[in-house]
């Protein structure tokens, strides 16, 4: 008989490595769980801070165009001083002579956490756009948040009036002399105000509307905005350098003009040298900023035969400078043709506004005489570039009462009243762009005749007011 031997002890010891290698993998796999585990808790963390920072840099760019906005409708000082005003302070290792840069802290209204803001613009006095950063520490991470902006004329409409006027609701010339904005129609002619896009009347006092003869919807009306948040601010300080324009800036230009003044530029002294040079030109278009000197004993009058016959052709801008004997009510009445930046009126049907072209940007013929050729950065002023949009004929204090033929393209500024008066059968006053007025207008149609001003943003979306008058930021888009 054959024994076998039994080892139990052996058997147990085998259990037991079992046993081992079993609690090693469990170890090994609840380690890894745990690993596994910390890196989704440092993943999942990582990835809330970086919602967290991102979302603070784009409350703090926000806050920071906000902080622009209020900047650039402080009517006084520049971009530098008023932005300093309101906590800013430039970065000069960041700034280059062609961008200055501005930063600051933002902290309210964020709990326990700060974002640094910057302002990145180019180095001039009216810049044409901006760039807001926000940057944002949340833990470990930090993010960015990028705004583009677009410095922008803030105010759109056909015609556009800061007086607060009174309340008086009627047409007749006396209430536009008291500030506000009066449209007088008749069945004979055509008298339009066509907003398009826009705003037919922007007035911080009444628009008085003959509404039998001079239709206007009444959603392109506003009006009464003075004291309200929609007021237009006051930049029409009658013969104050405090105006729109700087009026400096452009005589700069017409001096530096190559043209047939006796002076051998585009600044006429006086109103007979004018009249003598439009004589001359027999019909040819003056080209440029040109800059007329009225003193009250010129305020006679003009008519076409002060011209020759001729009437006044123009590519670019006009400017009657009146001297410091001139008053705000003190009037001079123009009867000649005023061809402006003129647009082509071939197919014109005064109540189609399809047909209401335009003929800005002028055209040069010689680009020598366009403003932006011309240097003035040795007296001081900004140079004029190619996106500025220059007004076609503005003036400082008075009122050019204009009864003629007229085709003007572009914007027309006058910090006193505006008088359009059509004054003859037959005849067409054509405004393609934007008037702007402190003193209020009187617009008058009672002939068989066309009258139409015509809003247009492209003549005045960059529009170079002084500094960062009646400028505002638009956001253009986000990164």
């Amino acid at each position: 008989m054959r024994i076998t031997i039994r080892h139990p002890a052996a058997r147990e010891q085998g259990s037991i490595l079992a046993y081992l290698v079993i609690a090693l993998v469990l170890l090994s796999t609840i380690a890894t769980v745990t690993a596994y585990v910390a890196q989704t808790f440092r993943i999942a963390s990582r990835r809330e801070n970086m919602v967290q920072a991102l979302q603070y840099a784009e409350g703090g760019a926000a806050i920071a165009c906000v902080d622009l906005q209020r900047v650039f409708k402080i009517t006084s000082g520049t971009i530098i001083s008023n932005l300093i005003a309101v906590g800013y302070s430039q970065n000069t290792s960041l700034s280059t002579a062609l961008t200055n840069v501005f930063q600051r802290t933002v902290s309210s209204p964020f709990t326990n956490q700060t974002v640094s803001v910057q302002i990145w613009m180019p180095n001039l006095s009216s810049p044409p756009d901006a760039s807001v950063i926000g940057l944002a520490t949340v833990g470990n991470v930090t993010q960015s948040a990028t705004t583009h902006l677009q410095v922008r004329f803030g105010y759109g409409a056909a015609i556009i009036s800061d007086d607060p006027g009174t309340t008086s609701s009627g047409i007749s010339k006396s209430i536009g002399q008291d500030g506000n904005v009066i449209v007088d129609g008749d069945k004979t002619g055509n008298t339009v105000v066509d907003g398009g896009d826009g705003l037919a009347i922007l007035a911080n006092g009444r628009a008085n509307v003959d509404t039998n003869y001079a239709k206007i919807p009444a959603s392109a009306i506003s009006e009464k905005n003075y004291n309200t948040a929609n007021q237009v601010p006051d930049y029409t300080n009658e013969g104050s350098p405090d105006q729109l324009f700087d009026f400096n800036r452009f005589i700069a230009v017409a001096n530096a003009t190559p043209g047939p003044s006796t002076a051998g530029n585009n600044h006429f002294t006086n109103v007979a040298t004018f009249a003598a040079a439009v004589k001359a030109a027999k019909g040819a278009f003056l080209e440029g900023v040109i800059v007329v000197d009225i003193k009250k004993s010129d305020m006679s009058g003009l008519d076409p035969t002060d011209f020759g016959g001729y009437p006044l052709n123009v590519h670019g801008t006009v400017i009657f400078n009146f001297a410091s004997d001139v008053s705000a009510t003190d009037k001079i009445i123009n009867t000649t043709t005023m061809n402006i930046n003129p647009a082509d009126l071939s197919g014109l049907i005064a109540n189609d506004s399809t047909t209401y072209k335009s003929g800005y940007p002028p055209v040069y013929n010689n680009p020598a005489k366009n403003p932006v050729n011309i240097d003035i950065s040795s007296k001081g002023f900004s140079n004029f570039t190619a996106a500025d949009d220059l007004p076609a004929m503005m003036y400082n204090i008075g009122i050019f009462d204009i009864h003629g033929n007229v085709n003007i393209s572009g914007v027309l500024y006058s910090p006193s009243f505006f008088e359009i008066e059509n004054k003859q059968d037959g005849q067409t006053q054509y405004f393609k762009g934007s008037l702007i007025t402190g003193g209020g207008i009187y617009y008058e149609n009672k002939k068989k005749a066309t009258s139409i001003i015509s809003y247009d943003p492209h003549a005045l979306d960059n529009l170079a007011t002084q500094g960062t008058k009646a400028k505002r930021v638009f956001a253009t888009y986000w990164e």
